[in-house]
């Protein structure tokens, strides 16, 4: 069953408000404090519940809503981006105990930060839908075969991007398909494998493909970007078999994302501030009448924009995100959050990362202006776009969360081009059109074969700054180096090393192997759930 049945068959989905008045029900339903500690739901009321597809709508949405919980995005920003080399103290950290030792690497299974309950109570959610749907399509006349398996493909989709945070951040964990809700559950399970977990993951989004929602289903901006989509599913395949090392098939599914966004452009006249960069469709930086960070604004000031794929939607006036405004800075000022953004990151000599003072991004993520700072903010996402002076206009924290845009996807091609070494020249080609497009249509990059791989790191680096992407990306780089070991020791020295200020060297040599790239299991789920002892990582053992 495809997707241009789905396509023609489908009425146009409103609902998104509509299944508010079902949405405090349902966190009460599904609530959870652990998931080896989930009290079983009623299957009395659960099956009352089931009745249309208006339901199932709000159970799906409530798997978003869950997302955007503080607990959820802190540990997304925790997990992916605070590891890496972005990121150095800021205001208070030192008064929270068990979040300066994750910031130090002084890691173990007590700390709160490592629990994984928000993951998995989405988890849950999804695996309910997949378990009830079926029943409230039987019950319900309107609503059709074709609109179930949409909404299973999304809760598929949901899961598969938990699991894959999860993966990465943890290696081994349990794999859990199948909803919570009877009084006789076993919920002692033993971890999976990360083959197992990324084996569940491609085959949840590869049978999702054929009915997901199609990239122009819906019919406004937050629906189409702040939902999953075709193109959402086929970035996640993309990404995980990046993670994998498949590199054909990483290209296969970037290339698919990547031509879409090129027939959109071509068959939208309102585009005009869309420009083609080394013939990539690619937002301007600045507009035809001088308006200033255009991509920006666009991007992350006016969110859901050309280049999105999949975002999480936040408001000020109804939820704001958490995770960004504690970490980075959420009122109305320059002032940074728990973390600030590294110091090195400013200097801009011949072999420093914004080596290209003409590049904006230094200015957007961090509104850098040449002033000197003892701290210097993180003000990507906080930035909601610059006046005619050019000076950043900030606001209280609403910001969108992006899981993925299209930049992300073309470096992710280069990526796998580089180090699968088939096609270097479009690798860079790729590169100098990211690059292009914020260094005021110029860029110093040339192709060079024997640094295309860090080439490519580094303005990855540039142009996801803080977006969740660089720890994930740093542990690629050890894991499919030819000398793991080795490139632990870089990773250390000449990556890590360098956002610390003082007791440097202290804090890197706790990452002491590859093991420890990882995250230790919580003990609170180990004690809980035994069979889970055995999977501990063996660097915190």
């Amino acid at each position: 069953m495809k997707l241009i049945s789905l396509f023609l068959t489908h009425k146009p989905i409103k609902r998104i408000v509509h299944g508010l008045v079902y949405f405090f029900a349902i966190l009460m339903l599904f609530g959870c404090d652990s998931f080896l500690n989930i009290t079983p739901l009623n299957s009395i009321v659960l099956e009352n519940y089931w009745k249309n597809e208006s339901e199932v709508n709000s159970v799906v949405m409530s798997c978003y809503s869950n997302m955007e919980q503080g607990d959820f995005m802190r540990r997304v920003i925790l997990w992916s981006e605070v590891r890496g080399d972005n990121l150095t103290e800021g205001s208070g950290l030192t008064l929270n105990q068990d979040l300066n030792d994750f910031y130090t690497n002084n890691l173990n299974s007590l700390n709160s930060y490592i629990t994984w309950a928000p993951f998995y109570k989405v988890i849950n959610l999804c695996n309910t839908v997949l378990y009830y749907a079926p029943k409230a399509q039987k019950n319900d006349g309107n609503f059709s075969v074709d609109e179930l398996k949409a909404y299973e493909a999304e809760a598929k989709s949901i899961r598969a991007l938990c699991y894959f945070y999860l993966i990465r951040s943890f290696q081994k964990v349990p794999l859990i398909t199948q909803a919570t809700i009877g009084d006789d559950e076993n919920f002692q399970v033993k971890a999976s494998s990360e083959e197992e977990v990324l084996s569940q993951i491609i085959s949840d989004l590869t049978w999702s493909l054929d009915y997901i929602w199609a990239n122009n289903y819906f019919d406004n901006d937050a629906s189409k970007k702040g939902r999953i989509t075709l193109a959402a599913v086929q970035s996640m395949l993309a990404d995980v078999y990046l993670w994998k090392g498949d590199y054909d098939n990483c290209v296969k599914y970037c290339d698919l994302v990547i031509n879409d966004k090129i027939a959109e452009k071509e068959a939208e006249t309102l585009y005009s501030e869309i420009g083609y960069f080394k013939g990539y469709p690619l937002l301007k930086s600045t507009t035809e009448d001088g308006e200033p960070h255009y991509a920006y604004t666009s991007i992350f000031g006016n969110k859901n924009s050309f280049e999105s794929i999949f975002e999480l939607q936040f408001d000020e006036n109804v939820l704001s995100n958490q995770g960004v405004s504690d970490y980075y800075g959420g009122i109305a000022n320059i002032n940074p959050g728990l973390f600030s953004s590294a110091t090195y990151l400013i200097n801009q000599g011949s072999s420093d990362l914004f080596s290209n003072k003409t590049d904006v991004r230094l200015s957007e993520n961090i509104n850098y202006t040449g002033t000197a700072l003892k701290l210097y903010a993180v003000c990507k996402y906080r930035i909601a776009g610059w006046n005619s002076q050019e000076t950043a206009l900030l606001r209280s924290n609403a910001s969108n969360w992006i899981f993925y845009r299209l930049t992300d996807i073309m470096l992710m091609k280069a990526e796998a081009l580089a180090y699968s070494d088939k096609n270097p020249e479009e690798a860079i080609n790729l590169v100098k059109s990211v690059n292009f497009r914020s260094c005021k249509d110029t860029t110093k990059l040339s192709y060079d074969p024997s640094n295309l791989k860090e080439l490519v790191m580094s303005e990855r680096q540039r142009e996801l700054m803080f977006e969740g992407k660089r720890w994930y990306d740093l542990v690629r780089m050890v894991r499919h180096s030819t000398n793991p070991t080795q490139m632990m020791s870089t990773l250390r020295s000449t990556y890590l090393m360098r956002r610390y200020q003082s007791n440097g060297s202290d804090i890197v040599n706790r990452l002491g192997s590859v093991n420890t790239l990882f995250l230790p299991i919580s003990q609170s789920e180990i004690n809980t759930n035994p069979l889970l002892e055995d999977a501990q990582n063996p660097a915190y053992n």
